[in-house]
């Protein structure tokens, strides 16, 4: 249950992530704090890592070793770069609200993933569990789909191409949490296995920063252009993508993933009664959370 905890909490920073982006822009700064949450995800992970040291396990053979490596390379390159990427294509196709339903298929596809190449498998009380939170994800649809006469001067072509860099986003992410699991059977270091993925995306930006203005800006002005919001979704962002990691190492990939969609709820909540940038939620969206927490106790439990 340890690893089913930690995800929860781990979804909890991520929700207060979204509410405080959605706070901050209101007052955009930069990339509103993308790049810090990098920064500080290797602060806090090279912290732990260091106050705790190697955690036991380690490999002593350099193959073992440089496989683990580079499965967090690659988590770090699906995630921070590939992921972000093609998720920026897809909301400047089809919209923020629709690709942020399109991210919705990545507890899936982790299932999918997890399932073919890890070979995980689940008590009958827990796949129940994880049907009931894809179930409210879907609930949560009927309340925030956007209304059809928003998409009716969108051509048909450029909305299917908007799913699609939707779709292949969400295989990035539900990739790189398989990734981490792979990395993390060869050196069982979560604290370590963030810290190279956070490298991997600071290495990302200095090399893209010569060729892409945006990622130019981003190194330039990362406390220049963060105010309080800025600190307080890149903080979020990277304590719950450490957690991640420590969720991962103790919990099945699937589980984790699909646990992690209640960050949708908790961000709701946060925007709606402490940052009051959206309006309290609906019946669809209470529904929902009931159905969510119902899952995550049957998932934890099973």
């Amino acid at each position: 249950m340890l690893g089913e905890l930690i995800a929860l909490c781990s979804a909890g920073f991520f929700g207060l992530a979204g509410a405080a982006i959605a706070k901050g822009a209101q007052h955009v700064r930069g990339d509103n704090g993308a790049f810090l949450s990098i920064l500080l995800t290797l602060l806090f992970a090279a912290v732990i890592w260091l106050a705790r040291g190697p955690e036991d396990g380690w490999p002593t053979g350099w193959v073992v070793l440089g496989t683990g490596v580079g499965f967090f390379v690659a988590s770090g390159l699906l995630a921070t770069v590939f992921g972000r990427l093609t998720n920026f294509r897809a909301i400047a196709l089809s919209g923020a609200i629709r690709a942020s339903l399109y991210r919705r298929l990545i507890p899936v596809f982790s299932l999918v993933l997890a399932f073919v190449l890890l070979g995980e498998r689940y008590e009958p009380v827990a796949l129940a569990g994880m049907v009931l939170i894809l179930g409210s994800v879907v609930l949560t649809m009927r309340e925030r789909a956007p209304a059809r006469q928003a998409f009716d001067e969108v051509p048909a072509s450029q909305l299917r191409l908007g799913a699609i860099f939707g779709a292949i986003c969400a295989l990035c992410y539900a990739a790189a949490y398989v990734a981490r699991k792979l990395a993390m059977e060869a050196v069982p270091d979560a604290a370590f296995g963030a810290m190279v993925g956070a490298i991997t995306g600071v290495l990302w930006y200095i090399a893209a920063a010569p060729f892409s203005a945006r990622y130019h800006a981003s190194l330039t002005g990362v406390f220049r252009d963060a105010g309080p919001w800025q600190w307080v979704a890149a903080a979020s962002l990277s304590m719950g993508q450490v957690l991640l990691f420590f969720a991962l190492k103790h919990a099945d990939v699937a589980v984790v993933a699909i646990i992690g969609t209640t960050e949708l709820f908790i961000g709701a909540y946060l925007a709606a009664y402490l940052f009051r940038t959206e309006p309290p939620p609906g019946l669809w969206l209470v529904l929902a959370t009931v159905l969510a927490t119902v899952g995550v106790v049957m998932v934890a439990t099973g």
